[in-house]
């Protein structure tokens, strides 16, 4: 259950991303549309150092997934496990229904992440792009 904890995590970023927007509204200052560092840093002066860029970065690729097919995603987290392998592989393979999904959708990646209510305030992973790149190009990744 992990990687459900993992998941919660994303959705207090977005709650934290709302108090920081609501804060620099405030403020008169410019706010933040995605999570930023300055959302960390508040995670951080909050006492929620757990939330925090390099894990978050590295996962959102598999929190999309997440949102957007949860079926799919529970179905590569039940595969992996039954193979006995690590997250790290569930994570690589989370990127292959990523690409496909841009497939259908013309190769717009961004599109799909600021169309989804939970995935619009995340950047799209540059290995997506650069993946989903690749794949339009004909080099399969």
């Amino acid at each position: 259950h992990g990687l459900d904890y993992l998941f919660s995590l994303y959705d207090e970023a977005g709650k934290l991303l709302a108090e920081v927007q609501q804060i620099s509204m405030e403020r008169g200052e410019k706010f933040p549309s995605k999570v930023t560092n300055q959302v960390f840093r508040h995670a951080k002066y909050k006492g929620m150092g757990y939330i925090n860029k390099p894990k978050m970065r590295q996962y959102v690729h598999c929190y999309a997934l997440h949102c957007l097919d949860m079926c799919q995603s529970d179905a590569l987290r039940k595969l992996c496990k039954e193979r006995g392998e690590n997250v790290g592989a569930w994570c690589n393979a989370c990127y292959t229904p990523l690409i496909m999904m841009a497939r259908e959708s013309g190769w717009d990646i961004e599109g799909i992440f600021n169309r989804h209510e939970k995935l619009r305030i995340w950047y799209v992973p540059k290995k997506l792009v650069q993946m989903c790149s690749l794949e339009r190009a004909g080099r399969p990744i």
